[in-house]
């Protein structure tokens, strides 16, 4: 298997995880603790029962370099999880509020262009059935496509004969709804990074089995310093693991509630 295939695979498994109820992710972070908890214990009474020959006790703050490193790996990989997720409710936000003020436009009361009404409430069924519920965001839908392209013509016909004001308001209505349809899928399909999961678990172990060494003169003050930081780091990821896609909890950013009468 070569290293694309594996990093597509690791995406699909965290992807997988990710999208858990938070308690079921829990239980995964705090089984990844136990083992990690476990490889680190074994380390520390290995080289506590050879210390007498070996003498390879480390200084007490050597465990502070590596740890820093982790910590700085999880603070830059929570931020990037924090950013894309206040980038998709932007997204959500800027793109109900585009299609609430188009639909408002076209409708009966303003400019009353019907057909362009009746291809936007497509358009927002679609992207609500295929890829909000379907496809989680992580790829485009075909008929939202479809939909999205009979209302460009529809309003590239209507446009002719409209001030050129009120065209361009058109114009950019349809743009803001483009740009944030396209925001929302790159984030949906893309809010999971492997490499930087990876350097995060990876430091996190190292950070283990460096505690663990600077114990190997005092197993039983080891097994506390390793429990205490297998359940801290454990909480870190589950609290990263249950925001990393910020379409999860689908319910709390609804797109049937951008228009009115949503189509069946």
């Amino acid at each position: 298997m070569g290293i694309e295939q594996t990093v597509t695979l690791a995406k699909g498994l965290l992807q997988q995880l990710f999208m858990l109820s938070a308690m079921t992710q829990l239980l995964v972070f705090v089984v990844h603790g136990l083992i990690v908890y476990a490889i680190a214990f074994a380390f520390l009474s290995y080289f506590n029962r050879k210390l007498e020959v070996l003498q390879w006790t480390p200084v007490a703050p050597f465990f502070a370099a590596v740890s820093m490193v982790f910590a700085l790996f999880l603070a830059f990989h929570a931020a990037d999880i924090w950013t894309h997720k206040r980038e998709a409710e932007r997204a959500f936000i800027q793109a109900g509020s585009a299609i609430k003020r188009f639909d408002e436009m076209v409708g009966p009361t303003q400019l009353n262009i019907p057909d362009a009404q009746r291809e936007l409430g497509r358009y927002v069924k679609y992207v609500f059935k295929d890829e909000w519920r379907k496809n989680r965001n992580q790829k485009g839908s075909e008929r939202a496509e479809g939909a999205f392209h009979n209302l460009q013509s529809i309003v590239l016909q209507a446009t002719q004969t409209l001030p050129a004001p009120t065209a361009n308001q058109l114009n950019t209505l349809m743009n803001d709804i483009a740009r944030t349809r396209s925001d929302r899928l790159w984030i949906g399909g893309n809010h999971t990074e492997v490499s930087s999961w990876l350097a995060v678990i990876v430091l996190g172990f190292l950070t283990h089995l460096a505690v663990a060494s600077v114990h190997f003169d005092r197993r039983r003050a080891g097994a506390v310093a390793l429990a205490l930081l297998a359940s801290t780091t454990t909480i870190g990821y589950w609290s990263l693991g249950i925001v990393a896609d910020p379409y999860r909890h689908s319910g709390q950013l609804n797109p049937s509630a951008w228009i009115d009468n949503l189509p069946e």
